[in-house]
């Protein structure tokens, strides 16, 4: 089966309104991009309050998605917690402490189908904790949390 071949609209970009990177735009132009502190990530930026891999952003034919990939301090979209969410101009996302605009002009309203949307168990007024993730304590207490990982054999 012939795999078309995906195109990205043009002048798709994130903006740091705040934070650490504050002032950078990120064009957006790969079906997914990975955001993070890993250097392996598309997009990295340097606030600890981030995780090493936080979230990505696909493209799914005529709109962008995020999907938290189970960072410590969850992915929010306009103050609201969310594992996955479609993306509209305007929207805000807060990773950390940081806030990046996603910022797509030319989109059209009806690409947006917000059933798609799944909620994150985060209460939206939730804060940033004080820590950062790189803080043992908080990695420690993180590690007690979580399931443990699938390990290659």
């Amino acid at each position: 089966m012939d795999q078309q071949e995906i195109v990205l609209p043009p002048d798709v970009r994130l903006v740091v309104e705040s934070g650490q990177d504050q002032g950078q735009s990120f064009e957006l132009t790969g079906k997914t991009m990975t955001i993070g502190r890993a250097p392996v990530c598309d997009i990295r930026l340097g606030d600890g309050y981030v995780s090493n891999k936080h979230c990505q952003i696909v493209f799914r034919r005529d709109h962008f998605t995020v999907i938290d990939l189970n960072s410590l301090n969850k992915t929010r979209v306009n103050d609201q917690v969310y594992i996955q969410k479609n993306l509209k101009n305007g929207d805000v996302l807060g990773l950390g402490k940081t806030k990046l605009r996603f910022v797509w002009e030319e989109q059209e309203e009806a690409t947006v189908n917000p059933e798609e949307d799944i909620l994150g168990a985060e209460p939206a007024d939730a804060e940033v904790p004080e820590t950062a993730p790189d803080d043992a304590e908080s990695r420690a207490a993180a590690a007690d949390d979580a399931a443990p990982e699938p390990q290659d054999e």
